[in-house]
């Protein structure tokens, strides 16, 4: 049940649907309320800079305020909140030199990935990409769309073997996945060039291309959060 003292700006309806994504699925309350916390920021239901009321999440997922509060230092360890002394937990807000360094990192980190995965290429796999491929250009609503790419992405490195790599990727992906959503607008077509390159086993080809498309997200969401900063100051 979505509490009616939810965040200022958050949807109740989303953070219900979150709280029963992660119930039931861990063996603490402590990471279950992590989980939640994370997927909320994730999702762009807590947008950065919010202040997060405690009480709030405690009511939505059911739980005491205690592993809320105990939940909060992890979230800060992996860069999603800034906890203050005396204005609580904030969701942290990414400069563009943060964005441009975390694209700069997944830039040398995909390109890895899909070195080690281009051997591994196989009938079976461009079969599910095309699908998702076709699945993500004709995609209308943003979320979907971030999920869809984000699944073409996964399958496409889980060739690769690389699983620490494919971690860090992941990380750094979450790490922006909410300024993604703040854009409203997706970026159609771009993947069908990709995966011709796949389907023809072209490493130099999809590797320029991906470091293009990366460069251009990446200047994208530098610029959207320039703007943003230049409004408040």
């Amino acid at each position: 049940m979505a509490s009616a003292d939810a965040p200022s700006g958050a949807d109740p309806a989303v953070l219900s649907a979150i709280a029963d994504s992660v119930r039931g699925s861990f063996q603490t309350v402590e990471d279950m309320t992590q989980s939640f916390i994370r997927e909320a920021i994730i999702q762009g239901a807590f947008p950065p800079g919010q202040r997060l009321n405690l009480d709030a999440i405690a009511a939505t997922l059911g739980v005491s305020r205690m592993p809320v509060r105990a939940s909060l230092r992890q979230l800060e360890s992996e860069g999603l909140l800034k906890i203050h002394a005396y204005r609580g937990a904030t969701v942290s807000v990414l400069g563009a030199k943060e964005i441009a360094e975390i694209y700069e990192l997944r830039i040398v980190l995909e390109s890895y990935l899909l070195e080690h995965a281009m051997d591994n290429i196989d009938d079976e796999l461009l079969e599910k990409l095309r699908v998702i491929v076709d699945d993500l250009e004709a995609s209308t609503e943003l979320g979907d769309w971030l999920d869809k790419r984000s699944a073409f992405y996964q399958a496409l490195y889980e060739r690769a073997d690389r699983p620490r790599a494919l971690a860090q990727v992941n990380h750094l992906r979450g790490a922006v996945g909410r300024y993604l959503l703040l854009q409203r607008v997706g970026e159609h077509p771009v993947h069908e060039e990709f995966f011709e390159y796949l389907a023809g086993r072209d490493l130099d080809k999809a590797e320029a291309w991906l470091a293009a498309h990366l460069e251009r997200v990446s200047a994208r969401l530098q610029g959207m959060v320039t703007a943003g900063e230049s409004k408040v100051s």
